[in-house]
């Protein structure tokens, strides 16, 4: 037999062990509850800024029937709401599930079980709620069937409060909004190059009928020197080629930088899935650190944003196509 000792010295080792394996556990959910939250926050912001975009296309055609009488029909119009409605609810969905992902990486120490249940049943409730988008004169894009079944599973899976069967439940949910990201993004560039060429070709109407100041073009000789433009009917005029060159410019550098947010998110999507998916079904994540991919997506969220709220979306203004050529710059790798 074995003198006490050695037997004492096992056991204490084989504490230590389960304890280690226990604390991995632990730390890779948290770290994959951490991963999840940065991934939605920005999926939140690129939904919201193109719920806005959505919205201001609408705008943008009431100018055009000001500008060229060119009718926006009711049927175009409800087309056009209802999808800003629904980029809105996917805007609020990658919300609610920063709350989950908060829920889930304390999980095993709560002592509010209420509020991880709160949590799981919004996002749930907002998933259930989805419906498809579509612009004018193109059929809606279906929804992947996947999405309710993930929406009852979280819900029944946080109940339970048990972090190995929860992350089944994210795995499932981060699945099915990866396809659906994937079965939309077309749709997305989509609306975002429709809506800047109609933004660029009512510019270009402003620029012949000199309703915009063209000096803003001197600008790259000027400022050098710390010279400012005079304006002028005169000076208006004679620069209206070079003004229009300026919004092809800054038009071509937007829908790039959109193509390249729109990629880099659902590459983060994907990333984000299968870290998940390898802790749901190997108990492991072995992935740390936010996806690098998200930059592209913050760089056009902070250009769309700038124009939006200084209501220059059609602007020939230096400042956003200075603003649009930085964010091309910096989604560079």
């Amino acid at each position: 037999m074995k003198p006490p000792y050695r037997l004492g010295v096992w056991s204490a080792l084989l504490f230590c062990a389960l304890l280690l394996l226990s604390c991995k556990t632990s730390d890779d959910a948290t770290a994959a509850a951490k991963q999840v939250a940065t991934t939605s926050t920005d999926l939140a912001g690129y939904y919201s800024t193109l719920s806005q975009i959505a919205a201001s296309y609408t705008a943008l055609n009431e100018l055009q029937t000001s500008l060229q009488g060119v009718p926006l029909s009711d049927a175009d119009r409800a087309i056009l709401g209802d999808t800003a409605s629904e980029l809105k609810k996917r805007a609020d969905i990658a919300t609610d599930l920063q709350g989950v992902s908060t829920a889930f990486s304390n999980l095993t120490g709560s002592t509010a079980p209420t509020d991880v249940s709160n949590a799981a049943s919004k996002l749930a409730s907002e998933l259930t709620t989805l419906k498809p988008v579509q612009l004018p004169s193109a059929s809606p894009v279906p929804l992947p069937s996947a999405i309710g079944d993930a929406a009852k599973l979280i819900l029944s899976m946080v109940q339970q409060h048990q972090e190995r069967k929860i992350a089944p439940s994210l795995d499932a949910t981060l699945k099915s909004l990866n396809v659906l990201f994937s079965n939309e993004k077309d749709l997305y560039d989509s609306l975002n190059k429709t809506y800047l060429n109609l933004a660029g070709a009512l510019a270009k109407v402003c620029i012949n009928k000199n309703f915009v100041d063209n000096t803003s073009v001197l600008a790259p000789a000027l400022q050098p020197f710390s010279l400012s433009a005079r304006a002028s009917s005169a000076t208006d005029a004679s620069l209206g080629d070079a003004a229009k060159t300026q919004v092809d410019a800054a038009l071509t550098t937007m829908v790039s930088a959109h193509s390249k947010a729109s990629t880099a998110m659902l590459q983060a999507i994907t990333e984000m899935n299968t870290r998940v998916h390898q802790l749901a079904t190997e108990q492991r994540m072995p992935s740390r650190g936010a996806p690098v991919s998200l930059t592209a997506v913050e760089s056009w969220i902070n250009t769309v944003s700038s124009y939006l709220s200084s209501g220059g979306a059609g602007s020939t203004s230096s400042g956003s196509a200075a603003s649009a050529t930085g964010a091309s710059k910096t989604t560079k790798k």
